[in-house]
């Protein structure tokens, strides 16, 4: 008797364990430059040619997908990261593909471009308007005390938070993780509040804010809180104050709980924090000052890009398959998200490929707009009435990082991808087509599905049958989101498996795709 995919999953994943390759775990901030270290490059990181263990082997049909080339994959993604990086050299402060502003809708124009080059139908711009938008413009944060005055090379101004142009200064109490027991006794009020933060690698979380800890200072009267992001490294990270997290329903379902944080505040990278923190340790008193100036930028857009592969269907509705990046991004974003940009255009440049005759149903790609301010374009598919004849939906965004080990306070790098979080909405046949294929091509997520599909397809993951992975590692949101930690080798399966699904999805009809109810314990 055949097992179902998702029971399979687990013996041929055993198996691999046992026959694969082990991944070797790198320290590159520890390596002694006269070491012979053939993983990695002169700079630490980790080659290209280290991950090809992670390729699988072509056998029978799956040999169809061979020309889907995780290098080719690598090679859109830095062009996508060439347009943040041109924000930075035209002289913005807060660069990347900042959404509203003249680098996203370059990034718009690069996948318009891409579009056309295959030949997709139907190409057109849907723009959407951007409420108020905050930018910041400059800032500045240092720390005097015990004879030594510190600046902050990582520090960035908490996301949509005051400005303080005036400035502040207060005396800083340090809070630790910033829970209940960390604030008895500690008076905190007109104080520079530090607190530290763990981060939840798998998903974007950190412990200021599921435990409250941002809100507890601004409750205390803090005048200027500070995070301390992480436990290694130096990144600069755009990051809101605001106390938020997954809270899991009792019926497997999640949803978003957020309470706003209004004090000012900063973040700042990890070696940054720890000279701020041994600073405090002296007993002696220290004084953070803290300025920033921002505004809101109003009558702003942003647009959504779409191009279609008809299909060979005949007669009304026409069903369709939706595959969707967003576009916007911070610093180089090039896990957040060139790297589904660069995905989806490689399933498109393979289904374009493929006859109209073979293509069962229209593939619709769209480059989408805004998602790091609201994702508008999931509840225009909604509210337009596209997804009511959606046979599938497929979400690309932050495909494939590399996974990192922490190991006292270095993040080690490794030569493997990350698991990534994992969503099915649909049928038990869709279900054992998606987990077949991740197994097929070596596609690893963790061992439970979510309870909702976060990204840019949340608001809308149970509207059609779908499909997404993701992955929020430590690195999301910074100035260390670049394309090195993105490995081709684990492009191309995530690009592989997802055209396989494809494939699977139209041996079924919509009915035998269509969602079934399915719990998530968490």
């Amino acid at each position: 008797m055949r097992l179902p995919a998702h029971h399979r999953l687990l013996a041929h994943r055993s198996l691999r364990a046992q026959i694969g390759a082990v991944s070797i775990l790198l320290a590159a901030s520890s390596i002694p430059a006269v070491a012979q270290q053939p993983l990695v490059d002169d700079s630490g990181v980790v080659r290209e040619e280290a991950y090809d263990h992670l390729r699988r082997t072509l056998l029978g049909s799956d040999q169809v997908y061979e020309g889907i080339n995780g290098p080719q994959i690598k090679t859109w993604l830095e062009e996508v990261v060439a347009i943040s990086r041109q924000s930075r050299d035209d002289g913005h402060k807060y660069w990347g593909r900042i959404a509203g502003t003249d680098y996203e809708r370059m990034a718009s124009e690069w996948t318009e471009a891409q579009f056309e080059r295959l030949g997709l139908k139907d190409i057109h711009t849907t723009e959407f308007e951007l409420g108020p938008q905050w930018f910041p413009i400059e800032w500045e944060l240092a720390a005097t005390g015990n004879g030594q005055t510190l600046d902050f090379p990582s520090a960035n101004p908490a996301m949509r938070g005051e400005a303080i142009p005036e400035g502040v200064e207060a005396e800083a109490v340090w809070v630790g993780l910033g829970t209940q027991a960390d604030f008895i006794g500690r008076d905190v009020a007109g104080k520079a509040v530090v607190i530290q933060t763990i981060l939840a690698p798998g998903q974007m979380g950190n412990s200021a804010s599921w435990e409250g800890a941002t809100i507890r200072a601004q409750e205390g009267g803090a005048a200027l809180i500070i995070g301390i992001w992480g436990y290694a490294g130096n990144f600069a990270i755009w990051q809101s104050l605001n106390s938020f997290q997954m809270v899991r329903n009792a019926d497997g379902t999640s949803q978003y709980v957020n309470q706003r944080a209004t004090t000012p505040g900063f973040f700042m990278g990890y070696e940054d924090g720890r000279a701020l923190r041994d600073l405090i340790a002296t007993g002696e008193p220290v004084t953070i000052s803290g300025r920033s100036t921002s505004e809101l930028r109003e009558g702003l857009s942003s647009p959504s890009i779409f191009g279609t592969l008809p299909g060979a269907q005949s007669g009304e509705p026409d069903e369709t398959i939706f595959v969707m990046a967003h576009m916007d991004g911070y610093y180089d974003a090039a896990l957040d998200n060139a790297s589904g940009m660069g995905v989806m255009i490689a399933l498109a440049e393979h289904f374009a490929q493929v006859p109209q005759a073979d293509r069962r149903r229209n593939i619709t790609f769209i480059g989408t707009a805004g998602h790091h301010v609201g994702s508008p374009n999931a509840p225009y598919l909604r509210d337009q009435g596209m997804l009511e004849h959606a046979a599938l939906m497929i979400n690309c965004e932050h495909i494939a990082p590399t996974q990192f080990i922490a190991f006292n306070n270095e993040l080690r790098l490794t030569t493997t991808v990350s698991p990534r979080r994992w969503w099915v909405h649909g049928s038990d046949a869709l279900l054992d087509i998606t987990l077949d294929a991740y197994d097929t091509f070596g596609v690893t997520v963790i061992g439970e599905m979510d309870g909702r599909a976060t990204g840019e397809m949340m608001a809308i993951d149970k509207d059609a049958p779908s499909v997404q992975l993701i992955r929020s590692p430590e690195h999301k949101h910074t100035d260390g989101d670049i394309p090195a930690l993105v490995p081709a080798a684990g492009l191309e399966a995530v690009a592989r498996a997802y055209a396989k699904i494809i494939d699977g999805a139209n041996t079924l009809d919509l009915a035998d795709l269509r969602p079934v109810r399915r719990n998530s314990r968490r």
